[in-house]
């Protein structure tokens, strides 16, 4: 395939203008632009491997309230041991580190 320099983009430019208008060929131009910076923007995705979400931080300490003597065991929360995050009583894994926590007292 030729190479294509300046005079045969010229020319090509002006055969575009002969037979669409300047209204025609600027809307051709922007559609065109929009669809080329489209396609970029998709492989640049696609290039890259595993893209992770950030992590999220771990449950401060005020939102975890672990079993004490002073807490009856009815209204403590369970934590991952891992990350310390609040689990339900039906979990086996913790949903933020993907840890398996112990189960529950009177669990089956």
């Amino acid at each position: 395939m030729p190479d294509l320099g300046v005079p045969e983009l010229l020319i090509i430019a002006a055969i575009v203008l002969l037979l669409f208008g300047p209204g025609k060929a600027a809307d051709i131009g922007g559609s065109l632009g929009r669809s080329i910076r489209e396609f970029r923007k998709a492989t640049q995705e696609d290039e890259r491997p595993n893209a992770t979400p950030p992590p999220t931080p771990p449950a401060a300490a005020a939102d975890v309230i672990a079993p004490t003597a002073d807490v009856p065991a009815a209204t403590a929360r369970r934590c991952c041991d891992a990350c310390g995050a609040g689990i339900g009583e039906a979990q086996r894994f913790c949903t933020t580190c993907g840890a398996p926590v112990a189960a529950a007292a009177g669990a089956p």
